[in-house]
């Protein structure tokens, strides 16, 4: 039993400083180094933890997934935000980060573009779109499982624009391609000119979030889909548990 509270305490600890090292964890608990060495890689082998760069500590998605729903968005928010600065600096696009609530998905995060051309997100964006209308909705969709997706699919998908896909049949042949591919696209199907690539941060299989690039459509060639979805999976799989 004591060992137990011991690793709480230290679980604790980590949620209250992260990041935080060995010796900083050790001085705040008033444990051992060697007993918190050993409770932090026992977290981290159940998957609470992650170690980052340079040896500090802090808290996996899991511990969102846990404590959801409240407080859920600014807990993903944080923890994906070091992998959306890393694929901002690859790729010099605008990098967002998108939720599911109910039948839509809600802007969490975003960084945009320094590029003279860029999206903008409109001053009358309310942040919120439906599920089916845009990449980081369909990596969601995708994954959900057969009688939640179907749920949501149920009413009539509505068109944005000339381009949204509103045929159920052709949407579900779309997600089968996104859960083969591990990653999902769309062009000016939310906004006109504007094309995404998106992919699912997901917590024990089920998706939490999505992760997305948006750009300029002119610039959305097959061959830059290709290499951003590339990073674009490799950051949301950096975030997932």
């Amino acid at each position: 039993m004591e060992n137990v509270l011991t690793t709480l305490r230290v679980l604790e600890a980590v949620a209250d400083h992260q990041p935080v090292g060995v010796s900083e964890l050790s001085r705040v608990t008033q444990v051992p180094k060697t007993t918190v060495q050993r409770s932090l890689e026992t977290l981290r082998v159940a998957g609470w933890l992650e170690r980052g760069e340079g040896g500090v500590w802090v808290l996996s998605l899991r511990c969102a997934v846990i404590g959801r729903r409240a407080g859920q968005r600014g807990a993903v928010r944080e923890l994906a935000r070091p992998a959306m600065l890393r694929l901002h600096q690859a790729t010099d696009e605008s990098v967002r980060l998108w939720m599911q609530h109910g039948h839509s998905i809600v802007l969490v995060e975003s960084i945009e573009s320094l590029q003279p051309v860029r999206t903008v997100t409109p001053a009358t964006f309310s942040g919120t779109l439906p599920i089916h209308a845009e990449a980081p909705g369909k990596a969601i969709l995708a994954l959900l499982p057969p009688a939640e997706q179907a749920e949501l699919l149920r009413e009539p998908l509505v068109a944005l624009t000339p381009w949204t896909v509103t045929d159920p049949a052709e949407l579900e042949a779309e997600l089968a391609r996104v859960r083969a591919d591990g990653y999902a696209v769309a062009r000016q199907e939310a906004v006109r000119e504007v094309a995404t690539v998106a992919a699912p941060i997901t917590a024990e299989g089920r998706p939490v979030a999505a992760l997305a690039v948006s750009l300029p459509l002119h610039r959305c060639t097959d061959d830059v889909v290709e290499q951003l979805a590339r990073l674009v999976v490799e950051a949301a799989a950096g975030v997932s548990v």
